[in-house]
Parts: structure tokens; sequence; C-alpha cells
């Protein structure tokens, strides 16, 4: 009897084992599958968020400022991640659509003199920020901004027709003295280079600002990667010039 009694309390002791045992798994089989689940959820919202900087350009009646910061922000990403195991560098496209010689005050491109801009030459129109140096690359754009600083650039570029005035009517010295009367710098023409090296900047800069003011159109659905989720190219045209 007394045998009987603790084979039933030796196998009472290893059910009750089994069960603590079964447990202890299934609680950390249901912690592994919640962390994973917990994963996999950070893991798409980050993949959303990334996204939506860039799909918000998936639509119509696109400024071309905005393009510009769209592609800067492009370069910079694929700057930052270049080498990263992984990694798919993102890819962008603007179609100018013929529209080049629209941008112009003469009819003669000196800034966006391409058919087509990707990620790889927007620095032809304007510097680049660098987010490894900090620094900004000298593109036309930048070495002007830096001559005349951007807020006479713009006074420049609106008074172009002017300054054509000026140059057609007057020649040498009495240029420079016709276009200091008009007080659109703050210095003498002469610091600058004279009238007729300020009319070719103020060309090149009213170019600048006419494709700010284009419209573009998202003209292909986002691809995306398929093993990451991420956004990887966007393809865009010039549609005409706003005002």
């Amino acid at each position: 009897m007394e045998n009987a009694s603790k084979a039933l309390i030796m196998a009472a002791s290893v059910l009750i084992v089994i069960v603590i045992v079964s447990a202890f798994v299934l609680m950390m089989s249901n912690l592994t599958s919640y962390q994973e689940s917990s994963h996999q959820a950070n893991l798409s919202a980050q993949i959303a968020e990334f996204n939506s900087q860039y799909t918000t350009y998936n639509r119509t009646n696109i400024r071309g400022s905005d393009m510009i910061s769209l592609m800067n922000k492009i370069v910079d990403y694929n700057e930052r991640y270049t080498g990263e195991e992984g990694y798919t560098p993102m890819q962008i496209s603007i179609n100018m659509n013929g529209k080049n010689s629209e941008l112009t005050f003469d009819g003669k491109n000196r800034i966006v003199t391409q058919s087509k801009y990707t990620e790889k030459n927007i620095s032809d129109i304007v510097g680049q920020p660098s987010s490894v140096t900090g620094d900004i690359t000298d593109g036309e754009i930048r070495r002007i901004e830096k001559k005349y600083q951007q807020k006479y650039c713009n006074q420049l570029a609106s008074e172009i027709s002017n300054i054509q005035y000026i140059k057609d009517n007057y020649t040498g010295s009495k240029a420079n003295e016709e276009f200091d009367k008009e007080e659109m710098l703050p210095y003498p023409a002469e610091r600058y280079g004279g009238v007729q090296t300020i009319y070719q900047d103020a060309l090149k800069y009213y170019e600048y600002i006419q494709f700010k003011r284009a419209y573009f159109d998202c003209i292909e659905e986002p691809e995306y990667d398929e093993n990451t989720g991420r956004i990887l190219k966007l393809e865009f045209k010039c549609t005409g010039i706003g005002v």
C-alpha cells in the first residue's frame, strides 16, 4: 500500500513537471510569436513612414521647386546609405517634355539644357547639400547666389527686361552708370563685372525661377523594392510653365 502511494506521488510529480514544462514552452512560444509580430508591425510602420515622404509626390501639378526638393532628398538618401548591405539606390527621372525653351527669357537655355534629369544630374541645375560634408556643391545657381545674394538674384530676374534695355542702348561705363541709377544691387555694376555680365547671370537665374514655377505630373505608379517594400523609383514629366 505504501509503495502504491509513493508511485502515485511520483507519477503526480512527473505530471506536474510535464505540465509546468509544457506551460513554459507554450509561454515562450507565444512570447516569441508576439515579439515577431511586434517587430513586423514596427517594420511595416517604418516602411510606411519612409514611403510617405515620397508617395505624396505621386500626383499632378507639382511645382518645379518641389521637384528640386524631392531630387535633393533622394540624392541625400542615396549618399547616406551607399555601401549598406541590402541597400538599393532610389531613382527619379524628370522628362522636360520639350518645355525647356519656355523657361527662358530669350529662347536660349543656359541652365535647364537637358531633355531629361535624374538623381545623377540634378546638380547641373542647382548645387546639392551633402549629408557627408554638409557643404553645397557649386552648381551654377549657387555661384550666382553667392555672388549677388539670393534676394538680389530675384530682383535681377524680375528686372531682366530693364537690364536688357540698358545693355542694348548703352555701352561701357555709361551702361554701368545707367544700371546703377536703378539701384538693383547694393554695389556698383563694375564690381560685379559690368552690365553684360550681370545680364548673363540674370538670364540664368530667370530660367531657374521659371523652372521652379513649372508644373510636373507623376506619370507612373511608384516602383517598390520587392524585398524591403521601400519605394525605389518615381517618374515625372513637365506639363507647362506656371506663374
